[in-house]
């Protein structure tokens, strides 16, 4: 991952409470069908339709395009609320399944709350979207980059995703490969969908504060400030990885429940400073969240383990159904706004 960083000053309000829905609506732009047919209407009906018959909240406006350099990025509007406001708010918005009620007891805990308690946290738009804030108060960004107030209104989004266009990805005897268009996919293309879910769980709301992009790692949010997946980082039980301590060590893994369990399907971050997101995995070719793509690989968060399904689970977003704590794969192991957009390679 390449990571490119845009600030911007956003007024916030309170948490209001607003219905649970489910809505991701990708607009096109005129590249996407031109390049592809009909994948403007497979993002909208397929994949926005998967996140929706996972979460019961997961709502955003993406804006989509093509164009040259990295395999996919996205831009982001991100805002900052105090760490007792996103644990009141996640604590009121959240489900009784066992991710839920292991996370909210985490974060209540004497280790979370002594290392982040007085401080903020930064969480995108359209998680504070799902934890209840309306998006009327929240800042977005527009197709070109720019900010807007009001994502979801005409022009304003939640997150732009930019995919590679084929062309870019020739000169390497690399290619796109879209669904739609059946048949086996060939092992020298990525899967167009697989990067799309990538960036769209980003959007949502998996992103970490941490640049990996200079060394030694820094965090672009505010020193020690941690994006929502950030308080959920750990290299052993009872052990944080925190932003105000960066450790380029790696086996840090997602936990919701102070560490005792990967809950990642046994995935680890990328933690080093190689400019891959802090926040994606160390990449095996088994998970849509891995830091780079995979050649031949057609990848889904709801058939790689639940790992993505788990992270934006414990931040915020509520599943549908609630799940058994035997179906939870479980891996034991020893205020401003801003707005920041990534880059895959």
């Amino acid at each position: 991952m390449r990571r490119y960083l845009r600030l911007a000053l956003l007024a916030i309000a309170v948490a209001a409470a607003l219905p649970a829905y489910a809505d991701i609506t990708y607009t096109c732009d005129p590249t996407i069908d031109a390049t592809q047919s009909g994948t403007c209407a497979y993002l909208n009906t397929n994949i926005s339709g998967l996140y929706k018959s996972i979460f019961s909240n997961a709502n955003a406006s993406i804006y989509i395009q093509q164009a040259g350099g990295g395999l996919g990025g996205s831009e982001t509007s991100l805002t900052g609320i105090s760490y007792g406001t996103y644990v009141t708010d996640l604590t009121a918005h959240a489900s009784s399944d066992a991710i839920d009620v292991s996370a909210i007891a985490a974060l209540n805990g004497v280790m979370e709350t002594s290392a982040y308690g007085g401080g903020s946290v930064v969480v995108t738009t359209a998680l504070a979207m799902a934890l209840g804030f309306s998006p009327s108060v929240l800042g977005g960004v527009t197709a070109t980059g720019g900010s807007c107030t009001h994502p979801g209104t005409s022009g304003c989004y939640n997150g732009v995703i930019t995919i590679a266009t084929p062309a870019s990805l020739a000169g390497g005897g690399q290619g796109l490969y879209w669904n739609q268009t059946g048949g086996t996919q060939p092992g020298n293309t990525y899967d167009f969908y697989s990067v799309v879910e990538h960036e769209t769980d980003e959007v949502l709301g998996s992103s970490s504060c941490i640049d990996t992009q200079a060394v030694p790692l820094s965090d672009y949010c505010g020193s020690g400030v941690p994006s929502a997946v950030d308080l959920f980082r750990y290299s052993s039980p009872g052990h944080l990885v925190l932003n105000s301590s960066l450790s380029t060590t790696p086996g840090a893994y997602f936990s919701f429940n102070s560490g005792s369990t990967n809950g990642a399907a046994g995935a680890v971050y990328n933690t080093l400073d190689n400019g891959e997101d802090y926040a994606d995995f160390v990449t095996n070719c088994h998970f849509v969240q891995d830091a780079t793509g995979c050649l031949g690989s057609d990848l889904e968060i709801n058939k790689d383990g639940g790992a993505e399904i788990n992270i934006l689970d414990a931040v915020g977003f509520n599943q549908n159904t609630v799940p058994e704590p035997g179906t939870i794969t479980l891996f034991a192991v020893g205020l401003a706004g801003l707005a920041v957009s990534r880059r895959r390679v």
